[in-house]
């Protein structure tokens, strides 16, 4: 199934009155043995959109990228019977255009990232989600409220506890659980997690290959020259290899992966320049120092991001990464030595 059917079946199922989701991983394998069909996976962008002023986000617009399409879903979040019901009054797939007027016309609330796996079961469709900064969810969908005890079936079979079901929509959890530190995070990332392959590459690559000229040829020019061969063949091929890698991913588009080629060659390419400065204005020893602990500073930073996106324990991220870094920079070292040895 393409990228177009996804988005038609999607439209129709955003009309459905019963949606229901746990935080849970599930094995894809457990819903085929059950006879689930799957429809496809695709990409989720979802930036949420709420008019100017509304503090209490009751009128929301939800614009969803999916690959070159982009679709505009507007809620009203009322609250019936004690509960927040979303009810949706606008469902179309929009133009650049319509998506810059909505965007100038309204604050931006949330952007959220999603991978999304579909799958029909008896008539339920369930979602396997990998959402940015919420996890892993089950996702359930019926086209009436009183078809639920066909979900609660399915979460028999998948040894799934029924209590642990919310209806809470993503951005609801999303704004639930962004307390003041993951909304800085949140804001960091955006900006900056687009390079953080880019940057993470440049570091090691840039250490390991700076350490071993320096331990074989004790020379300045030899050192620069390998920065800047760096600089310039490594981002051509990791960005290279970003494109291709992307575009091998259902749901993404040609726009997407190639915007994800350029922020990975501009974060090498500049990241790895930065590393000259120490060995143009200091001597060659003190520089050497000066660029490990430059290259632990920017690990260190786009790991602390992404450990925030990923709810991974942030410490043991970081350290991990260092970790490597380290056994990356001591075999260089060696290896120049070595080359030295028997070249010397």
């Amino acid at each position: 199934m393409d990228v177009k059917e996804l988005i038609e079946k999607e439209m129709k199922f955003a009309e459905y009155g019963c949606q229901v989701k746990i935080k849970a991983e599930v094995d894809e394998q457990d819903l085929l043995h059950l006879g689930a069909k799957q429809m496809g996976t695709t990409m989720h962008e979802d930036k949420y959109y709420a008019p100017k002023g509304d503090r209490a986000v009751e009128n929301l617009v939800r614009i969803r990228k999916e690959g070159d399409e982009k679709m505009v879903f507007t809620f009203r979040r009322e609250r019936k019977e004690r509960k927040l019901r979303n009810q949706v009054l606008v469902n179309k797939i929009i133009g650049e255009s319509e998506q810059q007027e909505i965007a100038a016309q309204y604050d931006e609330v949330l952007t959220l990232h999603k991978r999304r796996t579909i799958y029909l079961l008896r008539d339920v469709v369930v979602n396997l989600d990998r959402v940015d900064r919420l996890g892993s969810f089950i996702e359930f969908e019926v086209g009436v409220e009183k078809d639920y005890p066909k979900i609660a079936a399915i979460l028999r079979q998948l040894n799934l506890e029924e209590t642990r079901l919310v209806r809470a929509t993503y951005f609801e959890l999303a704004m639930l659980n962004l307390r003041p530190i993951d909304r800085i995070m949140t804001g960091v990332h955006e900006r900056f997690g687009r390079f953080a392959f880019g940057i993470s590459s440049a570091v090691m690559t840039t250490l390991g290959l700076m350490i071993g000229l320096n331990s074989a040829t004790s020379s300045r020019v030899a050192v620069i020259g390998g920065i800047v061969g760096i600089a310039v063949a490594d981002s051509c091929s990791d960005s290279m290899g970003m494109y291709a890698s992307k575009k091998s991913e259902r749901g993404v588009s040609s726009s997407a992966a190639l915007g994800s080629a350029l922020s990975t060659f501009f974060g090498k390419f500049f990241f790895t320049l930065t590393f000259i400065i120490p060995y143009i204005f200091l001597p060659l020893d003190a520089a050497i120092y000066v660029c490990i602990a430059w290259g632990i500073l920017l690990l260190s930073f786009v790991n602390v991001q992404i450990a925030f996106v990923q709810e991974d324990p942030v410490l043991r991220t970081v350290l991990a990464n260092i970790g490597i870094a380290t056994f990356v920079m001591l075999a260089s070292y060696l290896a120049g030595l070595g080359v030295a040895a028997v070249l010397g």
